[in-house]
């Protein structure tokens, strides 16, 4: 072992988390009037399992960012449903967006939280359930989003949109049933903003069974499409999958050593477990080691990453704010024809 990746064995104790607070986002939510007059509004429903109360802080964001806030408290194994929310608590109309709900680490398994979007005209009410969905479960550099269409296009409207975690960027892709790409269009979004689109405005006219690609070039979001019965105007909430495409480059693992042996494997470009980088002053080494030659690029690191070699080695400096958490180094590989893919490094930092 290297000189520069000896640490003392007290320095291994691994330090308590730090409490801190859970997200969870509503990907979509509105209050606006649909072409037919009809009226899109969306409830908010909270129940509390503790014996105590608990305090949730509500953040509505648009296509510009956050657009209105709001304190819940949910008393002791009560419900408390928000009608209209949009309108009621952000006091918006004619808008759509995603709610961020807020709350502390520990009352995240004490709330069920649900929400119901639904297009009312006269007598009549149609509505989809939109679940509230982690913010750590976001898809994030190098994942694909399909958001599966309508399978008769001719009688069905078809929406795409998403909630962004991060400045991310994008490539939209319409994809015929038969794989063929129709249609790409690549657009990059600011932290914290919610966008919705008809498809066909954005990517072109819809065939039946069509899906869209989202694919995360970098940053996260949540993904999700809906699809609109024209004749009734019945709606459905369609989630985005994540998957990953097929990798033009095999990450074999990590030589935490730099001795020439993989000590931690990977599978479908992501390790298997988790890197240690520590927060005590030294510097953290480790090198990536792919199947075929390749170039690297740090495309995002919680901590101060960078490439001291082309053969994959990498320099961590991590501040003493990220002891005792988690996260993710990501790095694009490319090889030598220009084909590249996101490699993934999960870290544990002491």
């Amino acid at each position: 072992m290297k000189f520069r990746n000896l640490i003392t064995a007290a320095s291994l104790a691994l330090l308590p988390l730090t409490a801190g607070a859970a997200t969870l986002i509503v990907p979509a939510a509105g209050s606006a009037t649909g072409a037919n007059g009809s009226m899109w509004q969306s409830e908010l429903t909270l129940h509390n399992t503790a014996n105590r109360d608990i305090n949730v802080s509500l953040v509505y964001h648009d296509q510009n960012g956050a657009a209105g806030s709001a304190t819940v408290t949910v008393p002791a194994r009560h419900t408390i449903s928000i009608d209209d929310i949009v309108r009621t608590r952000f006091q918006r109309e004619g808008s759509v967006g995603a709610i961020e709900i807020d709350m502390a680490d520990p009352d995240l398994n004490r709330l069920a939280i649900t929400s119901r979007t639904s297009n009312v005209l006269g007598d009549q009410e149609f509505g989809q359930d939109i679940p509230a969905i982690r913010s750590t479960d976001a898809i994030s550099t190098g994942d694909v989003a399909v958001i599966a269409g309508p399978d008769n296009a001719s009688t069905s409207r078809f929406n795409a949109g998403l909630y962004t975690l991060d400045a991310t960027n994008v490539k939209w892709d319409l994809v015929r049933a038969d794989g063929t790409v129709a249609a790409t269009r690549t657009i990059s979004y600011n932290a914290g903003v919610q966008n919705q689109y008809s498809v066909p405005a954005l990517l072109g006219a819809l065939e039946n069974d069509d899906v869209i690609h989202a694919n995360v070039l970098s940053g996260s979001a949540i993904f999700y499409g809906s699809i609109i019965n024209n004749a009734s105007g019945d709606p459905s909430f369609v989630p985005g999958i994540r998957t990953r495409q097929q990798a033009n480059v095999n990450l074999l693992g990590v030589d935490r050593d730099e001795n020439g042996t993989i000590d931690i494997a990977a599978h479908d470009n992501v390790l298997d477990s988790s890197v240690d980088a520590y927060t005590l002053g030294f510097p953290t080494y480790f090198r990536l080691v792919t199947e075929e030659p390749v170039t690297y690029e740090i495309v995002s690191s919680p901590a101060d990453a960078r490439l001291i070699d082309q053969n994959g080695t990498i320099q961590m400096v991590a501040s003493a704010a990220l002891a005792g958490k988690t996260g993710q180094l990501q790095v694009r590989a490319t090889t030598a024809d220009g084909l590249s893919t996101i490699l993934t490094i999960p870290l544990r930092f002491y």
